[in-house]
């Protein structure tokens, strides 16, 4: 052979075209000169060729491509547990509204009593600006405070009428009709506030009315409203001033500072040093306190610097937090179930559920929950959705949620989008386990829209409903397998099973019910029918379905020979998956002992097997050994022998194998062919090159090696490039013996 020139590549780089493996190493010589004998007439049934690792098992399925589906996958877990979550303190209304049920101490008709006047002076910190503000009303009696809930512009009201009346300060109710109110009913020297919607507002010539009745009897009022992006309160007028919030640490410290009045200075210290420790904060993982969290909270670290309280009291008080906010959001009562409250419910369990997920994907995914809770309470209805009346900076304060910049994936490529999510990581958890502890009807409704979400292609909402919804396996298991994720594991669509699949990788990490959930799984595999044997394989494949690598490399194995092979394709392709979330060397010994077998469909799995682990990206994978961070695009195969370099010979042996059977042959010169064709500017064409001399055992595998090599640089329209090809042409020329 001319090293330089080799001959294009003839019948002998396919030794043994039609029998069996030659095992998982170098040949064996007394093997080689008995072969077994090719099938009748030279050629394999179609059925019995191993197919290639290129085929996307969601291809097809509007699921997107595996790459993205795993990515989403194994980045949205995090956004149920409570940690890492940096607490802010911002200013807020005095009484939030509790979108599902009664009314919290939101504005009432009366007098507000002079303790909580009191209180106010001693914990209100004045927000930039408040002087102008103080002047404005002092001067015309009346002042729209525009600005979203949440921000404190309640207390600043009050503030404001207070300081003017010196404590003849009243609420309105929010239903109150300003345009219908009298002098008579206007009382002398009062000052009022109101919080209402825009449109429940008057408009210009409306408020120079109430002015002048204001001014009669010497008396002022403060009106709250919440402007939408370029309306007439946004932009300004005789009557209107935008809300800035007081700074942040301020509005603790004030609440510190009123508790610990009498506190020692030693323990005021320890009670601040507490307010910012990285534990606690994560404790509390409901980003922002607001007012009546704040004072909250300073009473809960006052204890805690007396000695009253124990440092893990503390932390178990501040959990309390993100309870007591999904606790609040649902509360039931005569007017809980308005089409607006369910819309805003919608949006809080939608943010939970898909926290990261694009702001467009979110807002949709809201409205469809919406129509579900809409028509749950009112079988008859045909729900619409408002068009300008619903505006996205109040709904996500409203949500305690936070857009900010993000990337979703297109194509191949990701794109700027805008992304939302919880302020606070501990909301996510907190609304599901309060629904789904305390709300047993919401429950059809929110299944329901989690297997409509199933049906979405982009992996940024399946992926994180089906991660949800293992959440929810996890509160209640029985009820979730049985009214969801039973029926979409032997559902015919592929998209169902792998929905499946994910909920139930993500129960099986449960304390509580991943015994159960790992006995289901090993049910399915066994007995099943096809449909529910394939999600077993799907579980499987993510690597905690079992106790041990074997039990799991046993269960796939019998899904992949079961009935002949039927399911050889998904078996291999989760038994790749398995071996990169375990990076253990019992899974390639497995894959050579099938290789081994003289039973075909043993020998078909072992073999369908080597060419995924060869063909699959390390960014496909569901879930990654911890080994196998940073090989991004890497072919699996290589990324573990780099990992586990003394395993090299060993992965190396099984793509030769597949190399040495006529019907695994093209399949494995396909994986090749993209390896040299994709190694171009990657991490990854080195060890690449350090790789390739492992496949030689012989002068049929040099020259087989060489001649492919030789065709690719010799493409017309995609050559390799020169320097690559000498690398490459170098490092085989030298291996394995002459």
């Amino acid at each position: 052979m001319n090293a330089q020139n080799p001959a294009p590549p003839g019948p002998n780089p396919k030794p043994n075209p039609g029998g069996q493996p030659a095992g998982a190493g170098p040949p064996n010589p007394q093997q080689d000169q008995q072969p077994k004998a090719e099938p009748v007439g030279g050629s394999e049934p179609a059925q019995d060729v191993i197919g290639g690792a290129s085929a996307d098992p969601l291809a097809g399925e509007g699921l997107g491509s595996g790459a993205a589906a795993s990515r989403v996958y194994r980045s949205a877990g995090p956004s149920f547990t409570s940690q890492g979550s940096s607490t802010l303190i911002s200013g807020g209304s005095i009484g939030a509204v509790n979108l599902f049920g009664q009314q919290g101490p939101r504005l009432l008709a009366g007098p507000v009593p002079e303790e909580e006047l009191r209180t106010l002076r001693q914990v209100f910190q004045e927000p930039e600006g408040y002087g102008g503000l103080k002047e404005q009303l002092r001067s015309r009696r009346l002042l729209l405070l525009c600005g979203q809930p949440g921000t404190g512009r309640m207390y600043t009201a009050l503030s404001l009428v207070d300081d003017l009346t010196r404590g003849k300060v009243s609420r309105l109710d929010p239903e109150t009709d300003l345009d219908e109110l009298e002098a008579e009913q206007i009382h002398e020297g009062h000052g009022y506030v109101l919080e209402s919607s825009t449109a429940g507002l008057p408009g210009e010539a409306g408020l120079d009315r109430w002015c002048a009745l204001l001014g009669d009897r010497k008396a002022y009022a403060v009106l709250l409203a919440v402007p939408e992006v370029g309306d007439l309160y946004s932009q300004g007028g005789r009557y209107h001033r935008l809300h800035t919030p007081a700074a942040a640490a301020d509005v603790l410290e004030k609440h510190l500072a009123n508790e610990l009045e009498d506190v020692p200075p030693l323990a005021q210290s320890t009670a601040r040093s507490a307010t910012t420790a990285p534990d606690v904060t994560a404790a509390l993982g409901i980003g922002e306190l607001r007012p009546r969290e704040a004072a909250r909270f300073a009473v809960v670290v006052a204890k805690y610097a007396r000695g009253s309280r124990t440092h893990a009291e503390l932390l178990d008080e501040c959990r309390e937090f993100a309870k007591a906010q999904a606790a609040e959001w649902f509360v039931g009562g005569p007017r809980s179930e308005t089409p607006q409250r369910l819309r805003d419910a919608a949006y809080r369990i939608a943010v939970a559920v898909l926290g990261g997920a694009s702001l467009s994907a979110v807002a949709e995914a809201a409205e469809i929950l919406a129509w579900e809770l809409a028509v749950t309470v009112n079988p008859e209805s045909t729900p619409g959705r408002p068009l300008f009346s619903d505006g996205v900076d109040a709904r996500l304060v409203s949500a305690r949620a936070v857009a900010e910049l993000g990337v979703e994936q297109v194509g191949d490529e990701d794109v700027p989008v805008r992304t939302v999510r919880f302020r606070g990581e501990s909301l996510a958890a907190a609304v599901l386990i309060h629904l789904w502890e305390h709300r047993h009807n919401v429950r059809g409704p929110v299944l329901r829209w989690l297997s409509g979400l199933c049906e979405d292609g982009r992996p940024q909402v399946w992926v994180r409903a089906a991660v949800a919804a293992g959440q929810l396996c996890r509160l209640d298991c029985s009820h979730t397998v049985q009214e969801l994720v039973q029926p979409m594991g032997q559902a015919d669509q592929l998209r169902r099973r792998v929905f499946a699949a994910n909920v139930l990788d993500v129960a099986v990490a449960s304390p509580e019910v991943g015994s159960a959930t790992r006995a289901l799984v090993g049910l399915w595999a066994r007995e099943g029918e096809e449909n529910l044997r394939w999600t077993a394989a799907a579980v499987l494949g993510r690597g905690r379905a079992t106790v041990t690598v074997r039990d799991s490399l046993e269960l796939l194995g019998g899904i992949g020979v079961w009935e002949e092979g039927k399911l050889r394709t998904v078996a291999s392709a989760q038994i790749a998956h398995f071996s990169g979330a375990n990076c253990d060397p019992a899974t390639f010994r497995r894959i050579r002992l099938w290789l081994s077998d003289e039973r075909r469909p043993q020998q078909d799995l072992g073999l369908q097997s080597a060419i995924y682990l060869a063909g699959l990206s390390v960014v496909d994978l569901w879930n990654q050994h911890p080994d196998l961070e940073g090989y991004g695009d890497w072919p699996l195969m290589l990324a573990l022998a780099a990992v586990r370099p003394e395993l090299a010979p060993e992965l190396a042996g099984l793509l030769w194998t597949a190399l040495q059977t006529g019907r695994s042959y093209e399949a494995a010169v396909d994986t090749l062919v993209d390896w040299l064709r994709g190694c171009a500017g990657r991490a990854w064409a080195e060890p690449l090159e350090r790789f390739l001399p492992l496949l030689v055992h012989g002068p049929d595998d040099r020259h087989r090696l060489l001649s492919l090599i030789k065709e690719l640089s010799e493409d017309p329209d995609n050559p390799l490039d020169d320097q690559q090809v000498r690398r490459m042409w170098e490092a085989v020329q030298g291996a394995g013996t002459p």
